[in-house]
């Protein structure tokens, strides 16, 4: 017992802001959910007032919350700094042609790049959590069953005609009627999380020592995923799974990355100030700002469903006819889908070409 104890974490920061902001976070929407059942079955779909705390408060914050890793990180912004002017030119001139294709295609494409981009953070964060442990066969798997268990949902959801929510749009995933397959592939599901669980027993018992936070990541990402999507058919169930399990812990990772930089002579000061504990309330503001502005402009010219919200942003038109649309749609979608790009650059490990592995993990 004593070996457990003294064998050292592999924290990105520590075990509390760890576990309350980045590997904690599935479990405690699913004890929500359990622990209130009646207001769940009342309140299926997302509420105005809901959709304003989880999607403009935590999904489109955190896509902005990546400003302070890249562009205004002075830098990485002078070390890349050809690379981050291209790159929303290219997202938006993409982002037409494929619109041109028709607004399906357009929010199909967007989609399934955000659900790789989703699978990835659980892979990366997952990576980051075993940095320490020597490759074998036992963190080939567990590398495999973090697509396994992420990937396995989104397929049952293709084979799910009946879900009640969607990642964008109504149709943007493919639908296919094969719903035969869904029991086996829940087995499937079942039977890798089984064998994940004897070889992390037989390594513990091996080694007398706990990855504590690798296995609250693939625990967590297991239950986020199988729960939000497949075990319940609820949109507010799937949108809080989806969004604070992905969200929070994007926001928390950034706040870790600039709360260690805070310490370097060279960062500017208002940026260290953000980044410590005083800060935070200003660092999460200026997201929501962000946001705010964001999703004011989706729903004075395309959405128009949160009007109510956005009062000040009517001065700017409704977007109408398909020309005009096909420049503003994908204009408005460049922060998020250059945050799924960039996001693919700034957190290698082994090809650390944006200098992070040091300030963040020391190593």
């Amino acid at each position: 017992m004593s070996a457990v104890k003294e064998h050292k974490q592999p924290w990105i920061h520590s075990a509390s802001v760890d576990v309350l902001g980045i590997t904690g976070l599935p479990f405690f929407v699913l004890l929500c959910v359990l622990a209130f059942p009646v207001f769940f079955e009342k309140h299926e779909f997302v509420s105005p007032a809901m959709w304003l705390i989880l999607v403009m408060g935590i999904d489109v914050s955190h896509v902005y919350s990546t400003l302070f890793r890249t562009y205004l990180d002075t830098q990485t912004f002078k070390m890349h700094r050809q690379f981050m002017i291209l790159l929303p030119v290219i997202v938006w001139v993409a982002g037409i042609v494929l619109y041109s294709f028709g607004s399906l295609a357009f929010w199909r494409v967007i989609a399934y790049l955000a659900v790789f981009h989703f699978i990835r953070q659980q892979y990366g964060f997952l990576k980051i959590y075993m940095r320490n442990e020597k490759k074998s066969t036992t963190t080939s798997y567990e590398i495999y069953l973090i697509y396994i268990i992420t990937g396995i949902p989104i397929l049952i959801w293709h084979l799910s005609p009946d879900r009640v929510f969607v990642w964008f749009v109504k149709n943007d995933f493919i639908s296919v009627h094969f719903s035969f397959l869904i029991p086996y592939l829940t087995g499937l599901l079942f039977a890798c999380m089984a064998v994940y669980s004897v070889l992390e027993l037989i390594i513990s018992i091996r080694m007398c020592s706990i990855n504590i936070p690798k296995n609250l990541l693939i625990t967590g990402t297991f239950v986020s995923w199988y729960f939000g999507i497949v075990y319940f058919n609820s949109d507010l169930i799937f949108t809080l799974f989806n969004v604070i399990t992905h969200g929070i812990p994007y926001i928390v990772l950034i706040w870790i990355y600039g709360n260690k930089k805070a310490s370097v002579k060279t960062t500017p000061a208002w940026y260290s100030f953000l980044f410590t504990w005083k800060g935070v309330l200003f660092y999460l503001s200026v997201l929501v700002a962000f946001s705010f502005m964001e999703e004011g402009l989706w729903d004075s010219m395309v959405w128009e469903e949160h009007t109510g919200y956005f009062q000040m942003f009517r001065i700017f038109p409704s977007v109408a006819g398909k020309t005009i649309m096909t420049l503003i749609v994908p204009l408005l979608a460049v922060p998020q889908i250059t945050h799924y790009v960039i996001d693919g650059y700034i957190w290698k490990i082994k090809k650390d070409s944006y200098q992070w592995k040091n300030d963040v993990l020391g190593t």
